[in-house]
């Protein structure tokens, strides 16, 4: 009996292929459910497991009103008794996607594991690890430290119950040091999977002609034909750096455009007033000092006709503009952060790509060592002069990049899920 085979008489007991129920978000602006949108189709082309899509209620697991948190009670109890049905559930792992206090969402991830047979597990946030003490008490009152907080708390309670019964249990991971960590935690190294993020399928990366979008994104934004495009992307989002690109254009030749792709994150926005902190950032920084005198100046004025605002767009018109690029840039904070959308996308369409000097990206790096250019974090004069060196386009890191696709794609990501079906399948024997 082969593993597949195995897996359709242990899980189920009889013949049939498994069922899969994959937890996550899911048709919504959200970079975990791009991913799944995306995987779905491989996954049930490969025909090995009966798959469901269990799209978690996120606004609602999220809201504070007596009643929104019966709505959803009422979709998350659904969500665990489709559980129960299903041979393997897969967690697609990020805290936020469950609600917001640590006790809540563990309350509902606790229940979603209880009523799973067996469970495989997509980390989309690790644990942290290096958080170094700060003197300043209000640090401990920021934002960043009380998600840091969340998650630890989250971590040591999953870790834990993962540890009591580890055959229950696959783990795909995105980054190899976070893998090693999980070792050292007491995760069983044979019950790790360590993949790059991946989206475009075979078929879906040669259907997008990069000239074809090019042409058509000089047209919409009324771009120069012979400019020389950069973009940036994902949400706007302090730690994403998009003002160091700004910075950087201005000290690059006219003949460059800067796309700024994405929009502010849902959790992110500010009610009850238009005056949105980042995006206000941003436009000072187009605007050099951000005072209005100063926005009619003719050198402010070319400028903010060399940034272009892209607005949030679906998937595939994401995939279009970031095809139409010569260059992404991805300017991050050091936030901890284990993986990357925008990176994984446009290494699955070969536009050459330069990130700041992030544990993420050095960590991405190692999968195939040059298929990133780096600048130092914050650096925009390094980074201007690494685009006008064409550093990116060197011969090294375009064929890093092109053996790096044959290697790392969403077919292989969607095999490792079958793989981890199996996997449980012959522990349950």
């Amino acid at each position: 009996m082969n593993k597949i085979e195995g897996a359709r008489s242990v899980l189920t007991g009889v013949e049939r292929v498994p069922r899969l129920l994959v937890v996550s978000s899911y048709r919504r602006p959200c970079g975990i459910a791009q991913y799944v949108e995306f995987l779905e189709g491989p996954l049930r082309r490969l025909g090995r497991a009966e798959i469901e899509i269990a799209p978690l209620p996120v606004d609602l697991l999220r809201a504070r009103t007596s009643f929104a948190r019966r709505a959803a009670s009422a979709e998350f109890d659904s969500i665990v008794e489709k559980a129960r049905q299903a041979d393997v559930v897969n967690i697609q792992f990020e805290p936020g996607l469950f609600g917001r206090t640590p006790l809540v969402i563990w309350r509902r991830l606790r229940r979603l594991l209880a009523a799973s047979r067996r469970v495989i597990i997509t980390y989309h946030t690790m644990p942290p690890m290096d958080e170094q003490p700060v003197a300043d008490f209000r640090f401990y009152l920021s934002r960043a430290y009380l998600s840091s907080a969340r998650t630890r708390f989250l971590f040591n309670r999953l870790l834990a119950l993962v540890r009591r019964n580890p055959d229950r249990f696959h783990h795909i991971i995105h980054a190899r040091r976070d893998a090693q960590r999980f070792v050292l935690l007491g995760i069983p190294e044979d019950t790790i999977t360590v993949l790059p993020l991946s989206f475009l399928d075979h078929d879906r990366r040669n259907s997008i002609s990069r000239a074809d979008a090019r042409a058509r994104l000089i047209e919409r934004w009324r771009i120069p034909s012979d400019a020389r495009i950069i973009g940036t992307f994902g949400f706007l989002s302090e730690y994403k750096g998009m003002e160091i690109a700004i910075r950087a254009l201005r000290q690059l030749p006219e003949d460059h455009h800067l796309i700024v792709v994405g929009g502010l994150h849902p959790e992110g926005i500010q009610t009850g007033t238009v005056e949105q902190p980042y995006v206000r950032r941003l436009i000072n920084e187009i605007a050099m000092d951000g005072s209005a005198d100063r926005a009619s100046n003719a050198a402010d004025e070319r400028m903010s006709k060399r940034v272009h605002f892209c607005g949030a767009p679906a998937n595939d018109e994401f995939n279009e503009l970031l095809a139409a690029c010569d260059i992404a840039v991805l300017a991050y904070a050091e936030v901890g952060q284990t993986s990357s959308g925008p990176a994984g996308l446009a290494l699955d369409m070969q536009v050459p790509l330069i990130c700041s000097r992030t544990k993420c990206f050095r960590e991405l790096d190692r999968f195939e060592p040059g298929i990133l250019s780096f600048f130092e974090i914050g650096n925009h004069l390094e980074l201007a002069q690494r685009i006008i060196l064409g550093e990116a386009d060197r011969p090294e890191h375009t064929q890093a990049r092109s053996r790096y696709i044959r290697k790392y794609n969403i077919e292989m990501r969607a095999q490792a899920y079958v793989a981890a079906l199996s996997r449980l399948a012959e522990v349950a024997a």
